[in-house]
């Protein structure tokens, strides 16, 4: 297998406040090769230049060869990719709310699947013939990012965009239960609730347990810790909680995810 990456992290702060990252993946496989990808808490927008890809979802029963250019929403199962050949990705990695944010759609809808974007928006079949005419990643880069600029000056929630990021994304929800989460930010129950599955795709609180099962995900990779104290770090009341939360979203204990993944957090080659 080959393989060559590049990323790049937005700078400015309107662009934060609708995606993490850019990123291109380069990789050969010369024989078949099954990745498990498990929920990761992101929305990716992908344009794909690969052999066939085959994307398996077991748990809603989908076998699909990936589109030239697709949306990956929120995962909250895991789900595989099975390569042979050439693999080139170029992937905008979204904040959950940009996905509403950048199409106006119902968020929820994509969770768990995968959408090709002629469904969603016209304009990213151009955005990807002008992306690999493009060879240089810097290059890629800037195309994506004057789209994106395009996109975010014509968005109707341009004004709300700064709120809702600091709402979800400035405190630590960890510690937080809804209530203490909902005085925080000084909104009911109902209305957080309501905007919670409307920018995010799910209830305030399934993403306070997403949020706990993120910060497991990473201290697994980014840390000495025992598990015991990992646990507790990412909000767990007790090693039995952190262990079934963490299966309920992987199929696996932390202990068995320790033994399986290498590299990059989130991703089990097989």
């Amino acid at each position: 297998m080959t393989h060559s990456t590049a990323i790049y992290f937005p700078t400015s702060e309107t662009e934060k406040y609708f995606i993490r990252s850019i990123w291109r993946l380069q990789e050969f496989y010369q024989h078949p090769q099954t990745e498990i990808i498990l929920p990761k808490g992101t929305v990716e927008l992908i344009f794909n230049l690969s052999d066939k890809i085959t994307y398996l979802n077991p748990g809603a029963d989908v076998r699909m060869a990936l589109p030239n250019c697709f949306i990956n929403g929120i995962n909250f199962k895991p789900f595989q990719l099975i390569k042979n050949g050439q693999q080139i990705f170029l992937g905008i990695q979204l904040n959950t709310i940009g996905l509403r944010a950048l199409f106006d759609v119902p968020v929820k809808e994509f969770n768990d699947a995968v959408a090709a974007c002629s469904q969603v928006c016209k304009s990213l079949d151009g955005l990807y013939s002008q992306i690999f005419s493009e060879e240089k990643f810097e290059g890629q880069v800037e195309i994506i990012r004057k789209w994106l600029l395009h996109k975010i000056s014509t968005s109707k929630y341009l004004s709300e965009i700064q709120k809702l990021h600091n709402w979800f994304y400035c405190h630590d929800c960890n510690t937080l239960t809804v209530k203490e989460l909902h005085n925080k930010v000084c909104i009911s129950d109902r209305q957080l609730r309501r905007l919670s599955t409307e920018w995010l795709g799910m209830n305030t609180e399934t993403f306070l347990l997403y949020n706990k099962y993120l910060t497991s995900l990473y201290l697994l990779h980014h840390s000495n810790l025992p598990l015991t104290q990992i646990g507790l770090e990412a909000g767990y009341y007790d090693q039995s909680h952190f262990i079934r939360e963490f299966k309920s979203f992987t199929g696996l204990t932390p202990k068995e995810y320790q033994l399986s993944a290498k590299g990059i957090p989130g991703h089990i080659f097989r």
